[in-house]
């Protein structure tokens, strides 16, 4: 069984309080691996090595944060298997979606890379006609990022990249239910030859959670996840005034007109609803239905969700999975 230690400064650290969380396969309820949980100390000495690199990092070209950026993809991609059986065993995911995951994390790093010569200021008309005002952005310093288990892989990076780019550093807490795929990305990150303190990936108890949140050195935090963890994410942005980034699920509808293919739109509607056993914020969560075609819509769903199995997508990997967590 694998354990993995917290990724602090390019260094991998252990709890200095002998703290480990298990990770479960929520299919087998079998332990896969076990992971070293970080103190406060340790979340704000993290923190500090973040807003020490960032000194360094911001003064770096945008062209050269983007090369960097370039070969993380890469090293994402030269590790898309080991990313994808670590995020298989701790989600319940099919080791095809996982491994995806990891390919599709590539691809948004390398989006990102490209915003290198997209960081434009603005020329402001002022009042006085002897000048111009000019807007140069500045990066935030460090952001924490707080990741979410239903894909845990693709929206670290999509948080990470774009932060890095801007000249920001990161501290990043990934889901305590699949943090194994966020260890092997840290290895990728040392691959690359990211500096030290520019990347930094921790579990850890809400405690020192809230200890690396609250970090005088934090100026955005930005979350993925439930309305109630929102909630406490803009509690902890209040003390430094810090930026929120927001994303707290959604409430897709699907809307079904009198003249729409009954069986495509069954399918599709099915397919929302079930991928992840439907712990997605993009999965259908209600049916608007012209009545005319509503009894012969709400038949053709019962026939396909009767028709759906359910189990370990290791074994059958077009079942439905299970959920994350009794929780």
């Amino acid at each position: 069984m694998k354990h993995y230690l917290n990724f602090i400064h390019n260094q991998w650290v252990a709890s200095d309080h002998d703290a480990a969380f298990d990770v479960d396969n929520p299919a087998t309820e079998l332990v896969v691996a076990t992971v070293s949980a970080a103190s406060a100390v340790q979340a704000l000495a993290a923190c500090d090595h973040a807003a020490t690199a960032q000194r360094a990092w911001r003064k770096t070209t945008s062209i050269e944060r983007g090369n960097y950026l370039r070969r993380l993809a890469d090293a994402i991609d030269a590790r898309k298997d080991a990313i994808g059986q670590a995020l298989a065993l701790e989600s319940g995911k099919s080791l095809e979606d996982a491994t995806n995951e990891a390919v599709y994390a590539a691809e948004i790093t390398r989006y990102h890379a490209e915003w290198a010569r997209r960081i434009e200021g603005e020329i402001i008309p002022s009042d006085s006609p002897s000048e111009n005002l000019l807007l140069h952005r500045e990066p935030i310093g460090v952001v924490a990022c707080l990741i979410p288990f239903n894909y845990p892989v693709y929206t670290l990076l999509r948080k990470i990249a774009p932060a890095l780019i801007a000249g920001n550093t990161v501290v990043v807490r990934p889901s305590n239910n699949t943090p194994c795929s966020a260890f092997e990305i840290a290895q990728a990150v040392l691959d690359a030859g990211l500096p030290p303190g520019a990347v930094n990936i921790m579990t850890m108890a809400h405690d020192a959670a809230q200890a690396m949140c609250t970090h005088p050195k934090v100026g955005m935090i930005t979350l993925t996840g439930g309305v109630a963890a929102g909630r406490r994410v803009l509690d902890y942005c209040k003390p430094n005034i810090a930026k929120p980034s927001l994303e707290l699920g959604g409430k897709t509808p699907a809307i079904v007109a009198a003249d729409a293919d009954l069986e495509k739109a069954a399918n599709d509607i099915v397919r929302s609803k079930t991928t992840h056993c439907g712990q997605l914020c993009t999965a259908v969560e209600r049916v608007y239905v012209q009545e005319q075609v509503h009894d012969a819509l709400v038949a053709k769903l019962r026939e396909k969700m009767s028709m759906r199995q359910f189990g370990n997508r290791a074994d059958q990997p077009d079942q439905m999975g299970p959920l994350i967590s009794a929780a």
